[in-house]
């Protein structure tokens, strides 16, 4: 096939099941772009280095111990051919055929390298890596397997050796097994850097990162020892992720435009750094997190200059995800997100106050066991979706504020709840819910007979074991503008309400609930059930779709994702 492809730029192989490139390979001299990242190939020839053309190379993708078992083992013994490569990944620093890094010595167009098994075949001067001043990206990696001091000394010589690359503006180090990096990364070499991302550094104890004035973005991960990370000033750090780093003490008290910071699995982790400009943060099981560092500060901006008035941190925050911080006692009352998500707290400060909640939209309460919680939301015109999840101790639904602007209300695995009106018209007078879900509310029997809200427009069920009732015999059919309807799982629902449902109904979908099918599917004069649905234009019931010309055809689709649902909605 290959001769006949000849003018071809682009070739992936990632679907097929070669095992080894042919050797006609070498016919594509047009070749820019060769992507075998998720191929089965193992061994790559000499062949493929007269493709002169060749400007991006991808052969892995794959997690490093499946690479290792499975995927690529040696490299071709002429890849310093290849001398118009521009993005290569990933790239063995060492193979089973003697050929390494010496390869690139001729390959002076690079701008993306990623070096895999890297270790004391690194040779800078053999190579000339430190003469590509084009390398914009670089990843390095070792093999990540056990290790001993010899390796670590190793593993420091190999990193101090790769070094000076001006226009470099992406790094990642990868399974370092060194104890500490290299001066190069913090002496003033990389003044380009804009994101550094340290991943299973497991030796490292300390980071100090200065000289980089233009890293904007910082991730850390997996670094099983680090400790301490130097106080400096971070004045272009917008992005800041620490993930599994359960010794780490402390970070630098002031970052002034940091806009993005999650921290997850910090488990020595006391206090949040100063960052009058966050808007996004993202904490998730930091077992002694206490301090918010709500002090007020001066935001730097440009040359480190200071802008402006002192203004209290978390001030300008947007959006907030809390899960699992149990020593995090009360939340900050100076701040005003639009996003709020918190798990795991019985706090009714989680909530923001009225006079703080104005810019609140969306709201998601979970994992608590205090339903006060859900007491607490406060009247807000700007809230329009609101998650209510494994809320323990909710029985039923309680009177809430008018929320004039909810849109979206979803109950999901409250277990306790029984009624969704604690009061009459609890849930009625949520009169401008177009979407309402209930999902795992194992003793839910029966929909308010009062009524749901007026303008619903899409009604999701699923997973109620005991739900009997939709409602009295007008709680469906009064909502004039319900257009989707999905039942799942709710094995005791045998009729939909006796006045039936609402002409604008446009689609209904029924899965796991054998008696209110069985009822549907008899189609005879008398059948009361299939007189409700009939005039649906789209029905799906379990495995048979019915339209409204009565014709039967399998289908594959299943209930709706609700996960997909939110994310339309949120867009």
């Amino acid at each position: 096939m290959f001769h006949s492809l000849k003018y071809i730029r682009v070739l992936d192989l990632n679907s097929g099941t070669l095992v080894e490139l042919p050797s006609s390979v070498e016919e594509l001299k047009p070749l820019r772009y060769l992507d075998l990242s998720r191929a089965q190939i193992k061994v790559l020839l000499n062949s493929m280095c007269n493709l002169y053309n060749l400007q991006t190379l991808k052969t892995s993708r794959v997690p490093l111990a499946l690479r290792i078992a499975q995927g690529l083992r040696m490299l071709p013994s002429k890849m310093g051919n290849l001398t118009t490569l521009k993005n290569l990944s990933a790239f063995l620093a060492s193979d089973t055929s003697g050929h390494g890094i010496k390869e690139l010595k001729d390959v002076a167009y690079l701008t993306s390298l990623h070096m895999l098994k890297l270790g004391k075949a690194v040779d800078e001067a053999d190579s000339k890596l430190n003469e590509k001043g084009s390398l914009q990206k670089q990843v390095l990696e070792w093999s990540g397997r056990a290790f001993n001091e010899q390796d670590k000394v190793e593993a420091a010589r190999g990193l101090k050796d790769l070094k000076r690359y001006p226009n470099l503006e992406e790094l990642a180090i990868r399974h370092f097994v060194g104890s500490n990096f290299p001066s190069w990364m913090t002496d003033g070499l990389l003044q380009n850097l804009v994101t550094l991302s340290l991943n299973h550094c497991t030796k490292c104890k300390i980071i100090s990162l200065v000289q980089l004035p233009c890293l904007r973005e910082l991730y850390i991960k997996g670094m099983q020892e680090l400790e301490d990370w130097q106080e400096d000033q971070y004045t272009s750090l917008c992005t800041l992720h620490i993930i599994n780093c359960p010794k780490l003490r402390k970070v630098p008290n002031l970052m002034s435009n940091l806009r993005v910071l999650k921290l997850k699995k910090c488990g020595s982790l006391k206090a949040l750094p100063m960052a009058p400009s966050l808007m996004l943060l993202i904490l998730i099981n930091n077992l002694v997190l206490e301090d918010w560092k709500e002090g007020s500060c001066i935001a730097q901006y440009d040359q480190g200059n200071q802008v402006g008035q002192p203004r209290p941190a978390l001030i300008g925050l947007l959006e907030l995800k809390m899960v699992n911080c149990p020593k995090i006692r009360e939340l900050s009352q100076l701040y005003a997100p639009q996003k709020l998500e918190i798990s795991g707290y019985e706090l009714v400060s989680a909530v923001p106050e009225p006079q703080f909640a104005q810019r609140l939209q969306h709201l998601a309460l979970d994992t608590c066991s205090n339903v006060t919680l859900v007491r607490a939301i406060s009247n807000t015109n700007s809230l329009c979706f609101l998650v209510i999840s494994n809320i323990s101790n909710l029985t039923s639904f309680p009177k809430l504020p008018l929320l004039p602007a909810l849109k979206a209300l979803y109950f999901s695995d409250c277990k306790c709840l029984t009624s969704l009106s604690e009061q009459k018209g609890s849930l009625r007078s949520l009169s401008s819910i177009q979407l309402l879900s209930i999902q795992g509310c194992s003793k839910l029997e029966s929909l308010p007979d009062e009524g749901l809200p007026t303008a619903l427009e899409c009604l999701m069920i699923g997973s109620c074991p005991m739900l009997k009732s939709l409602g009295a015999k007008e709680t469906l059919k009064s909502l004039l503008f319900l257009k989707d309807l999905y039942m799942e799982d709710c094995p005791l629902t045998q009729y939909f309400p006796a006045e039936g449902l609402p002409p604008s109904l446009q689609q209904v979908k029924i899965h796991g609930c054998p008696q209110e099918i069985e009822e549907c599917q008899k189609e005879d004069a008398g059948a009361t059930e299939w007189s409700k649905i009939m005039h649906v234009p789209d029905l799906e019931i379990d495995s048979i779709n019915l339209s409204s010309t009565q014709m039967c055809q399998t289908t594959k689709h299943g209930f709706i994702d609700l996960f997909s649902v939110k994310a339309e909605l949120s867009a």
